[in-house]
């Protein structure tokens, strides 16, 4: 009995998180020490990488898409900290290889450099 009914709840939960929720969750956390490969994160959620590329073409993504939104969510939430962290601990946090390649790629997310976001961000703080 128990198995059945666990195994009914499981299928539910499966069923209400989406594919791209379980990737963003799976990309965020490996970050740090680079971006993970997509047949890694398609091995943690138990398929194929050419299926995880299929059904995040179903969707209209891409894992690349996915990886540069983990990227992008990562830094905003480093950069707004209380206790921030410096501008080359969030590069290789959100698994850029150097500053200037995560300085273009925040400033293609946002229009402005992390130091600015930063910079507005404190400012914003400080004014409430």
């Amino acid at each position: 009995f128990f198995d059945t009914h666990l195994e009914a709840e499981v299928g539910k939960l499966e069923d209400t998180v989406s594919l791209e929720r379980l990737v963003l969750d799976g990309v965020s956390p490996a970050l740090s020490g680079g971006v993970p490969a997509l047949s890694e994160v398609a091995r943690e959620l138990g398929m194929s990488g050419r299926t995880l590329q299929r059904r995040l073409s179903e969707e209209g993504r891409s894992f690349q898409s996915l990886v540069d939104e983990s990227r992008r969510r990562l830094a905003l939430r480093l950069l707004r900290q209380r206790d921030p962290v410096t501008l080359t601990e969030v590069t290789f946090m959100t698994g850029f290889s150097d500053q200037s390649a995560f300085t273009r790629a925040f400033r293609r997310w946002t229009g402005q450099t992390p130091g600015a976001f930063r910079a507005a961000n404190v400012e914003g703080e400080s004014s409430r």
